[in-house]
C-alpha cells in the first residue's frame, strides 16, 4: 500500500511539473506571436480582445482590473517597478497559462525594455527594479498571530457588547432605586410633619411640597455616588439622612465596557467650569492639527501612487495647498506643545497638594502614561499587522501587504516606544506602523517631564535652568545634524538631492523634536504660577495682558506673524533648493519648530487667562470641537491606515490635481473620525475605565486643617 500511495503521489508530481512546463511553452508562443506581429505591424491574432482593453496602455494605468479577474480564461497581472524609491504601477490581464513564476522570468528583459522607452520619452532611465505579481497570490498565509489577533477582536466586541446589555440592566436598577428613594423620603418629611403636631393641613402640605421638592434637588448628588445626601429641615425639622447608591463590582466593569455608556460620555457636550476652563480652546487646536496631519499624509501617499506621477515635481513648485504640505510636521509640533503645556500644569497641580515631594512618585506617573497610551496604541498594530491585509483587494493592494509585512521583524520595538531609534529604508516609510514615530517621542520625553517638574517645585530656579537647557540643547543638537549632514529641507523640488537618512537621523529623534515640548513646559509654567498666584510679577504681567486690547493684539499680531512666516517662507524652495544658502537652511530646520510654537502660544494666550470675548476662545473653544478632540488620539492612531487603505484598494490610480486630493482629504477626515470613534469607545475609553478602577487611590479619611484643606491626597 505505502508503494502504491508514493507512486501516486509522484504520478500527481510529474503531472504537475508537466503542466508547468506546458503552461510556460504557451506563454512562451504567446509573447512570441504578440511581439513577431507587432514587429511586422501587424494585429496580434492570439490576443482577444478583451486581454487588450482590460490591460495598461502605459505607465501607471492599472488597466480593468475588476473586468480581467472575473473574466474565465484571463487573470490580472501586476508589474510593480521601483524609481528612484517610490513605486511605479502597470497592469496586465493575460492567459490563465501565463503564470507569474514564470514571467518574473523576464523581470530584467522588461526592466530594460521600459527604460529604453522612457530615456526616448524622458531623456532618462525611471526603473531601477521590476517585479511581476499577482494580486491573488499576494495574501499571506494565516498565522498563529493572525488566528490570536481575530479571537481579541472577538472578545473586545463581546466584552462591548455584553457590557451594554449590563449596563442598561444597572442603569434600569439605579432608576428602581431613585424611584423607591423618593417615595421613602417623602414618607419620612411626613412622618416629621406628623410629629411637629401642626394641625393647619395647608399649612401641612406646603411644608411636605417644599420638603419634597427639596429632597429631589439631592437625587443627582445620590446619583454622583457622594458621600450622603441630606435634607435640613426648618426650625424643628431635623436632618435626614440618606446612604448613597452602592454600584456592586460587576455593575462599575459592565459600565467600563458599555459602547451606550461611553458613547454618551465620550460625545456629550461639557460647558467648561472653573479656574481651567480656558482649556477648552485645544479642542479646536487639537482638532484642526489631525486634520493637518491627514492632509499631509493624503498628498504624501495619494500623491506617490498617482496617474500623473511625472507631474508631481513640477506640481510641487506651485505655492498654494501644496505649501501645506511639507509644513504639516508643525501640527504634530503643536502636538507637542500642547502635552508639554498640559503635563506641566495639572502634575505641579498634582505635587502641590503632596504635603511632600518625592521622587519615588516618577515611576507611578510613567505606569499612568503608559496604560494610557499602550493598550490601544497595541490593539491598532496588531489589527493592521495581523487582519486588515484580508479586509480588501485590488491591482496594487499588494502594496498595502508590503506595508504591513514589515510588522513581522519590528513589532516589539514599537510596543517597546523605541522603533525611532533604529535605522529604516530610505524613504521611512519601512517602519512598522510608521506614524507611531510620534507616541515613542512623546512617550520617552515624557520620561524626563516628572523629573523636570519635580525639581521645579523642589527649586524654582535650578527646575527652570535645567528645562532651558534641555532647549538650547535641542535647538543646537537640530543645527550641529542638519549641518553636519548637510541636510536641506524635505520638499520634493525637482533638483532636490537624495537624503535616504534624514528620517532616521533628523526627523523621528526626540532630542530634535523635544523643543516644541520644552516650550509648552514654558508656557505652562507661566500659567500655573498666575493660577497659585504664587509669583506676583507674572500675576501682574497677566492682569496686564487682559486688561489691555493693545497688549492681547500684539499679541495676536506677533504669535500669526511668527507661525505664518514659518510656513510660507518656504515657497522659493519649492521651485528651487537651492534658493537659500545652506547656512540658511540649517538655521531654518533648527528654530522653525521652535518659532511656530511660541507664535501659537501668544496666540492663546490671553484665552487661557480667562478672556472669554478673545477670538481665539470663540473658534477654538466651540463645543463643536470636544467630542473631535477626544478621539483625535485614535484618530492619529488609525488616519493612516485609513488613507493607505483607501489608496490601495481602489481598482485606478487617482489623477493628481488640487481638487482631487482636497476631495480624498475630506472624505479621509470622515473615514477617520468614523474609525477613530470606533476604537475609542471600544479600546481606548473602557482601559481608561479600568485603569481607574484597579489604581483607584484608597479612602482615607479627611484630615481636617485649620484653613479647612485637605490633607494628603495621593492620586498620582
Amino acid at each position: 500500500m505505502k508503494f502504491l500511495f508514493y507512486s501516486i503521489c509522484f504520478l500527481l508530481l510529474s503531472m504537475q511539473i508537466k503542466a508547468n512546463e506546458e503552461n510556460n511553452t504557451k506563454c512562451k508562443e504567446y509573447f512570441t506571436s504578440f511581439f513577431e506581429a507587432i514587429a511586422n505591424g501587424e494585429i496580434p491574432k492570439n490576443i482577444s480582445a478583451q486581454s487588450i482593453l482590460s490591460s495598461g496602455k502605459g505607465l501607471q494605468d492599472l488597466g480593468s482590473y475588476l473586468v480581467c479577474r472575473d473574466s474565465v480564461d484571463l487573470h490580472y497581472i501586476h508589474l510593480r517597478m521601483i524609481s528612484g524609491g517610490r513605486p511605479l504601477h502597470m497592469g496586465f490581464c493575460l492567459p490563465q497559462f501565463c503564470e507569474m513564476n514564470y514571467l518574473q522570468t523576464f523581470n530584467e528583459t522588461t526592466k530594460s525594455f521600459i527604460n529604453n522607452l522612457t530615456h526616448l520619452q524622458y531623456n532618462r532611465s525611471m526603473v531601477d527594479s521590476v517585479s511581476y505579481q499577482d494580486p491573488e497570490l499576494m495574501y499571506p498565509e494565516w498565522g498563529i498571530g493572525t488566528y490570536l489577533t481575530l479571537m481579541l477582536l472577538i472578545v473586545v466586541v463581546g466584552l462591548n457588547v455584553t457590557g451594554s446589555i449590563l449596563s442598561i440592566m444597572a442603569e434600569n436598577k439605579k432608576k428602581a432605586y431613585s424611584e423607591d428613594l423618593q417615595i421613602e423620603i417623602k414618607k419620612k418629611a411626613a412622618e416629621k410633619i406628623n410629629d411637629s403636631k401642626i394641625e393647619d393641613p395647608s399649612f401641612q402640605a406646603d411644608i411636605i411640597d417644599e420638603q419634597y421638592r427639596r429632597s429631589e434637588l439631592i437625587q443627582n448628588e445620590i446619583m454622583e455616588n457622594q458621600e450622603s445626601a441630606f435634607m435640613s429641615g426648618k426650625g424643628q425639622f431635623e436632618e435626614i439622612k440618606y446612604e448613597k447608591y452602592k454600584e456592586p463590582s460587576w455593575e462599575r466593569l459592565a459600565l467600563s465596557f458599555s459602547f451606550v455608556h461611553n458613547y454618551q460620555k465620550l460625545f456629550k457636550i461639557n460647558e467648561p467650569k472653573g479656574e481651567n476652563e480656558g482649556f477648552v480652546i485645544f479642542n479646536g487646536i487639537r482638532s484642526l492639527s489631525i486634520f493637518w496631519v491627514i492632509f499631509g499624509h493624503d498628498q504624501l501617499i495619494r500623491g506617490s501612487n498617482s496617474f500623473n506621477l511625472i507631474d508631481i515635481p513640477y506640481k510641487i513648485t506651485e505655492p498654494g495647498w501644496v505649501t501645506l504640505t511639507p509644513a504639516a510636521y508643525f501640527a504634530v509640533d503643536t502636538f507637542f506643545f500642547v502635552g508639554g503645556f498640559l503635563a506641566t500644569v495639572l502634575l505641579l497641580e498634582k505635587l502641590t497638594k503632596l504635603r511632600t515631594i518625592k521622587f519615588t512618585l516618577v515611576p507611578a506617573m510613567w505606569l499612568h502614561r503608559f496604560l494610557r497610551i499602550w493598550p490601544t496604541y497595541a490593539f491598532c498594530i496588531l489589527m493592521y499587522w495581523q487582519l486588515s491585509v484580508y479586509w480588501s483587494d485590488g491591482p496594487i493592494w499588494n502594496e498595502y501587504i508590503a506595508s504591513t509585512s514589515t510588522c513581522n521583524a519590528q513589532w516589539w520595538k514599537n510596543l517597546l516606544f523605541i522603533d525611532n531609534m533604529f535605522s529604516h529604508a530610505n524613504n521611512g516609510l519601512s517602519y512598522c506602523y510608521g506614524w507611531g514615530w510620534y507616541l515613542s517621542n512623546d512617550f520617552q520625553i515624557f520620561l524626563i517631564t516628572p523629573i523636570l517638574l519635580i525639581i521645579y517645585a523642589k527649586n524654582t530656579k535650578i527646575g527652570l535652568a535645567s528645562i532651558i537647557s534641555l532647549l538650547v540643547g535641542s535647538i543646537f543638537s537640530a543645527y550641529y545634524i542638519a549641518f553636519s549632514h548637510n541636510y536641506h529641507l524635505q520638499i520634493g523640488t525637482p533638483n532636490s538631492k537624495p537624503q535616504p537618512d534624514y528620517q532616521d537621523v533628523f526627523y523621528y529623534k526626540p532630542w530634535v523634536r523635544i523643543s516644541p515640548y520644552l516650550i509648552g513646559i514654558l508656557f505652562g509654567l507661566f500659567y500655573r504660577n498666575y493660577i497659585s498666584g504664587q509669583n506676583q510679577k507674572i500675576v501682574d504681567l497677566a492682569q496686564k495682558i487682559k486688561d489691555s486690547v493693545f497688549i492681547r493684539t500684539l499679541l495676536y499680531v506677533i504669535g500669526i506673524g511668527l507661525t505664518q512666516t514659518i510656513i510660507w517662507i518656504i515657497i522659493p524652495l519649492q521651485k528651487d533648493m537651492d534658493a537659500w544658502p545652506p547656512q540658511a537652511q540649517y538655521f531654518y530646520q533648527a528654530f522653525n519648530r521652535v518659532l511656530f510654537v511660541i507664535g501659537v502660544g501668544f496666540c492663546i494666550t490671553p484665552a487661557l487667562l480667562g478672556c472669554k470675548n478673545d477670538p481665539s476662545r470663540l473658534i477654538l473653544g466651540h463645543p463643536f470641537w470636544q467630542p473631535i478632540a477626544r478621539i483625535s488620539f485614535c484618530m492619529y492612531l488609525t488616519h493612516f491606515i485609513v488613507i493607505l487603505f483607501m489608496t490601495f484598494s481602489s481598482t485606478q490610480l487617482v489623477y493628481y490635481q488640487y481638487s482631487h486630493i482636497l476631495f480624498f482629504t475630506l472624505t479621509d477626515i470622515v473615514y477617520t473620525i468614523v474609525v477613530g470613534g470606533l476604537v475609542s469607545l471600544a479600546i481606548e475609553v473602557p482601559c481608561m475605565n479600568l485603569e481607574k478602577i484597579l489604581f483607584a487611590p484608597k479612602k482615607h479619611e479627611a484630615v481636617k486643617l485649620n484653613n479647612n484643606q485637605l490633607g494628603e491626597q495621593i492620586d498620582l
